[in-house]
C-alpha cells in the first residue's frame, strides 16, 4: 500500500505544474491576465513548495507522515479542480497558490516516507520517485492542448486532480489502519538506518537543527541553484526558441522532450550515489552539462549537422543536467540516519531552495524584457550554477547531517 502510495504521488506532483503553461494564452484571453498576473502565475510552484518546505517541517513534529500526505492530495486535489471553474483571473492565481502548496507538502514528505517504509530499498525508491516526477512534468504538457482542444481549457486543467484524488487514497487506508493499531512491518522496524553500511551514532537519536549543519546549507544551495535553472527553462525555454525563429508547435515539442530526458538520469542518479558514496564528481558534471549546453543554443541555435537541426543536441546536453534536481531529493535520504533527519533536512533543504530559486524565472524575464537581449538572462542562470556548484561542494562527502550538526 505504501509503494502504491509513492508511486501514484510522485506521478501527481507535476502535473498541475506543467499542464497549464500550454493553454496559458486560452487562459489569458478568457479571465483576462494580465503580464503580471502571468508572472506571479509563474512563481507560484516554487513560493508554494517554500512555504509548504517550512510549515510541513514544523508538522511533522506533531502529525504523522500519512496523515500529511492525506492533506496534500487533499489540497492538491480541491485547488486543481477548483481553479479550473476560476471566474476571474485573482480566483485563478490564489487556488494556483493552493495547489501548488499541496504538492509542495508531498515533495517534503515523501522522502522520509520513503526512508520510513523501505529503509533498505532508498535507491530504488528514490530512482522511482525521481523517474516519476519527471514523466509527468513532461506527460501534462502533451495531453494539455488535445484535451483543451476537445472539451476547453478547463477541463484540461482541472482534469489533473482527478490523480491527486487517487493517491490520497492508499495513505487514508494507511492512516486508519495506523489509528486502529495495525503497524506495518516497515513501521515496527527500528527507524534509525539509511544506508546498510551506516552505524548509528548517539547524535542520531536526538533531534538535528539542519541550519547547524554544512548538509544542511548545502542541500538549501542545491535546491536553490536547481529550482532557478529547471523552472526557468519550464518557463522560458518556448518563448526563447520561437524568438529565434522557431515555430509554436516545434518549440513545445522541445519543451516535452527536455522534460522527458528528465526520466532516464533521474532513474540512474540514486544508484550512482548508493554505488560511489561522494557526489562531487557527478554533481559538478550537472554543472559542466548547464553550461555548455546553454552556451551551445545561444550561441549556434540554427546550427545543421547535415540535415540534423543540432539544437536537439544542445537540448540534450542541458536537459542531462537536470540529474542536479533527483541528487538533490537523493541526498536528503543519503546524508541522513533517520526518518526525523531525513523530514527535518527535506523541509529546510526545499523550503529555503525553492523560496531562493523562486526568483528564477522571474530574473530570467525581467532581465530579457529590460535589454532585450537572452544573453543576460542566461548569464543569472550561469550565476545560479556557481550557488548550485557550492552546495555539491557541501554534500559532497560520505557523511551524515546528524554527526555534522553535533560537533
Amino acid at each position: 500500500m505504501a509503494l502504491a502510495g509513492v508511486v501514484v504521488t510522485a506521478f501527481t506532483l507535476r502535473l498541475a505544474v506543467s499542464g497549464v503553461s500550454p493553454v496559458l494564452g486560452r487562459i489569458t484571453d478568457e479571465l483576462h491576465l494580465t503580464p503580471g498576473e502571468a508572472g506571479v502565475l509563474a512563481m507560484m510552484p516554487s513560493l508554494g513548495f517554500a512555504l509548504t518546505g517550512i510549515l510541513t517541517t514544523l508538522a511533522m513534529r506533531r502529525v504523522g507522515l500519512e496523515a500529511l500526505l492525506i492533506v496534500s492530495c487533499a489540497l492538491a486535489a480541491v485547488g486543481t479542480l477548483a481553479r479550473a471553474l476560476s471566474p476571474d483571473d485573482l480566483t485563478f492565481v490564489v487556488l494556483t497558490f493552493v495547489t501548488m502548496c499541496g504538492l509542495g507538502m508531498g515533495n517534503v514528505v515523501l522522502p522520509p516516507v520513503i526512508k520510513k517504509y523501505f529503509p533498505h530499498r532508498i535507491a530504488a525508491l528514490s530512482a522511482v520517485y525521481s523517474m516519476l516526477l519527471g514523466f509527468s512534468t513532461a506527460t501534462a504538457p502533451l495531453f494539455a492542448i488535445p484535451l483543451a482542444d476537445a472539451a476547453g481549457w478547463r477541463v484540461s486543467v482541472g482534469s489533473w486532480g482527478v490523480f491527486s484524488v487517487v493517491a490520497l487514497l492508499p495513505w487514508l487506508v494507511l492512516w486508519i489502519a495506523a489509528r486502529r493499531g495495525t503497524r506495518s512491518p516497515a513501521e515496527q522496524t527500528p527507524d534509525l538506518t539509511v544506508l546498510p553500511d551506516a552505524v548509528v551514532a548517539p547524535a542520531a537519536t536526538a533531534r538535528v537543527k539542519p541550519w547547524h549543519s554544512k548538509i544542511g546549507w548545502g542541500v538549501v544551495l542545491m535546491f536553490t541553484g536547481t529550482s532557478a535553472n529547471t523552472f526557468s527553462m519550464f518557463l522560458w525555454l518556448p518563448r526563447f526558441l520561437q524568438d529565434t525563429g522557431f515555430s509554436e508547435h516545434t518549440a513545445g515539442l522541445m519543451l516535452s522532450y527536455y522534460a522527458i530526458m528528465a526520466v532516464p538520469v533521474s532513474f540512474a542518479v540514486p544508484f550512482l550515489v548508493r554505488r560511489f558514496g561522494s557526489t562531487v564528481v557527478l554533481g559538478l558534471s550537472t554543472v559542466v552539462l548547464y553550461a555548455l549546453g546553454y552556451l551551445a543554443i545561444l550561441l549556434w541555435p540554427h546550427a545543421q549537422l547535415g540535415d540534423f537541426p543540432l539544437v536537439w543536441a544542445w537540448i540534450t546536453v542541458f536537459a542531462l543536467a537536470q540529474a542536479s534536481f533527483p541528487l538533490s531529493i537523493t541526498l536528503i535520504n543519503a546524508r541522513t540516519r533517520t526518518t526525523a533527519g531525513a523530514g527535518s533536512l527535506s523541509g529546510f533543504g526545499q523550503g529555503l531552495g525553492y523560496l531562493a530559486g523562486s526568483l528564477g524565472p522571474l530574473a530570467f524575464g525581467l532581465l530579457f524584457g529590460a535589454t532585450g537581449s537572452w544573453w543576460p538572462s542566461f548569464g543569472y542562470l550561469w550565476a545560479m550554477l556557481a550557488v548550485l556548484s557550492a552546495g555539491i561542494v557541501l554534500t559532497g562527502r560520505h557523511r551524515f547531517m546528524e554527526d555534522d550538526a553535533a560537533r
